[in-house]
């Protein structure tokens, strides 16, 4: 009898011996698992090394990893379409960030984060104080940024900034 570890392999070389030809076959084929098991286990170890100390080689020199990013500013005037007046306290919404007209219908509305390839950002303007400075109608449309021209970028991942006019002509409720 022969110790492999926890297993025992039974040797027998006498034909008329069934019993103990199928244990050895059992011990054998409980072997090669044991085998096998230890292999993977050990090539999962190296790789996992393997695979660290690449990733910290590579970290080490000039490499970069992130996001491109931009500021999209955009800018415009407010107004009815029927007067040509400047609408107070509309309300803008674009990308999760909103802001309100001023007296003269001016308002500025600024994305951080936007991806600097072929930036379009829905943009929605919600007239909210109701019959204050008149009733008009909501609009929902899109700001497309065409070819823009970026500045004060730090020449890594941030490209900079770049602003738009957008100026909306609002039709009064009926």
């Amino acid at each position: 009898m022969l110790k492999f570890g926890r297993l025992e392999k039974f040797e027998t070389f006498k034909s008329d011996q069934g019993a103990n030809k199928i244990k050895c076959n059992t011990c054998i084929r409980n072997f090669m698992r044991i085998v096998e098991l230890k292999f993977l286990k050990a090539y999962n170890k190296i790789l996992a090394i393997l695979l660290t100390c690449l990733g910290f080689a590579v970290s080490c020199g000039k490499m970069e990893y992130g996001t491109p990013t931009a500021k999209f500013i955009v800018k415009g005037k407010v107004e009815s379409s029927e007067t040509n007046q400047p609408i107070q306290n509309i309300r803008v919404y674009m990308q999760g960030d909103s802001t309100s007209t001023d007296s003269a219908g001016h308002y500025q509305i600024i994305n951080s984060n936007g991806f600097p390839e072929n930036p379009t950002f829905p943009i929605r303007f919600i007239d909210l104080d109701g019959n204050l400075h008149g009733e008009f109608n909501n609009l929902d449309t899109v700001v497309e940024f065409k070819n823009p021209q970026f500045t004060n970028g730090d020449g890594h991942w941030y490209n900079g900034e770049t602003s738009k006019e957008f100026n909306i002509q609002l039709k009064p409720k009926k």
